[in-house]
């Protein structure tokens, strides 16, 4: 397998005779590589503290009542499909996309056969 390398000279990629890949460089193991020292920019910058979630006093909610009793509602396990269990909204969603749909299909075939059965 040919290796590649930057020759300054012409300014072009060319074919390189060397073994490997990286040479002169051995390639390190990452598990072995010691990592970098963080540098702060001042003696006055210090990384934040910051507590794990197990340790904080009492867990708090982003969610909105009205939006924490959708999510009970829609994940109560009574065997109705998600799609119903909006109520009667939901059923006529429901039905205004299958009849949308049939009428595309509907659509799509009349015009296959317009395109494969043309008038002379």
């Amino acid at each position: 397998m040919p290796y590649y390398n930057f020759n300054s000279f012409t300014g072009r990629i060319a074919e390189t005779t060397h073994p490997q890949p990286f040479y002169p460089l051995a390639p390190h193991r990452l598990d072995l590589a010691e990592p970098p020292k963080i540098m702060y920019d001042s003696s006055r910058t210090k990384p934040v503290q910051v507590a794990s979630a197990s340790t904080s006093a009492r867990p708090q909610s982003t969610l909105s009542p009205e939006m924490l009793k959708k999510y009970q509602k829609f994940q109560a396990p009574n065997n109705i499909p998600v799609h119903l269990k909006g109520g009667p909204m939901d059923k006529i969603l429901l039905g205004t996309t299958v009849v949308l749909i049939g009428i595309g299909l509907i659509q799509a075939g009349d015009l296959i056969y317009k395109l494969g059965f043309p008038k002379k």
